[in-house]
Formats: C-alpha cells, sequence, structure tokens
C-alpha cells in the first residue's frame, strides 16, 4: 500500500516545485528572466565591450543584492561623454571619504568613469530599501569608475 502512495506523492510535489517557480518568473531583481532583461552596451571610442559587459555585470550582481522584489527591466550604457574630468573630481571626491580603501590604494584616483542607466519596477511590498513602492524607475544612475589597470568599481547609484 505504501509504494501506491509514493508515485502520487511525488507528482504532487513536483506540480507544486513547477507552480512556485512559475510565480516568481516576472519579478525579482535576480529572478528576472535574463532574456527579459534588455542590455544594451551602446557603442564607445574608449571602452571595449568586454569592458562595459563586466561593467553591467557588475551593476546586475550589486542590484540583485538588495532589491528585494524587484522586477529589472534594462540596462544601458549611458555613453563616453560621462568620462570627463568633471565625473572623475567628483567620483574622486566619494572615494576620498571611504574607509574601505586597502591601504596599498590610498591616494590613488580614479582615471575613468562610466554611467549606465537602468529601469525596473520596484517591490509591491515593503521591504529593506528606499524605493518608492510599486513605482516604474527610469533612468535610474549606476556610476563606476577605475583605477589606472584595475576593474571597475561601483561608486555611485541613484538619481
Amino acid at each position: 500500500m505504501k509504494s501506491a502512495f509514493k508515485p502520487l506523492f511525488c507528482l504532487i510535489s513536483a506540480a507544486c516545485m513547477i507552480l512556485a517557480l512559475s510565480a516568481c518568473e516576472g519579478r525579482g531583481g535576480s529572478d528576472t528572466p535574463a532574456s527579459k532583461v534588455v542590455i544594451d552596451l551602446g557603442s564607445s571610442s574608449i571602452y571595449t565591450e568586454e569592458e562595459r559587459d563586466a561593467a553591467v555585470s557588475l551593476i546586475r550582481e550589486k542590484f540583485a543584492s538588495f532589491t528585494g522584489d524587484c522586477e529589472l527591466h534594462s540596462i544601458r550604457y549611458a555613453g563616453d561623454g560621462a568620462n570627463n574630468e568633471e565625473n572623475l573630481k567628483w567620483l574622486n571626491s566619494l572615494r576620498e571619504v571611504r574607509s574601505n580603501i586597502p591601504p596599498e590604494d590610498v591616494g590613488k584616483e580614479y582615471v575613468q568613469v562610466a554611467e549606465f542607466l537602468m529601469d525596473f519596477h520596484s517591490p509591491i511590498e515593503e521591504g529593506p530599501y528606499a524605493w518608492e513602492l510599486d513605482m516604474e524607475y527610469k533612468d535610474y544612475q549606476w556610476w563606476l569608475a577605475r583605477l589606472k589597470d584595475r576593474e571597475w568599481e561601483i561608486v555611485s547609484w541613484g538619481y
């Protein structure tokens, strides 16, 4: 008698798992299917496609770490114009006040800047984030910079 219930139990369990996974499909920073997220690396005379793609990967990782139940729509490179002296000065001033700079990097300055823009829908329920609930965010800024011969660092994000 026990063996007759085992296949039925497995079938019901599998059906419940499929329903649970499909309910998550369209929501969540890290649960948003990659095929639904539009990535626009644009063109650049400064950065290679691989460098821009590395920046997008870093942004997606950070966004997924604090999004709650957001739905990511798109990330796009804002263009080479962001790599200018004014933005370098601004991001270097933010770097100066950070307390987690490795001793070997104290006094070094960023030499390149990149801006990316993100569109997403904020969570519909309260959570540990500062966004307005159930709202479309457009052109949410991500500012990245790097030291000479180093990888991108996310320095600032938001409006």
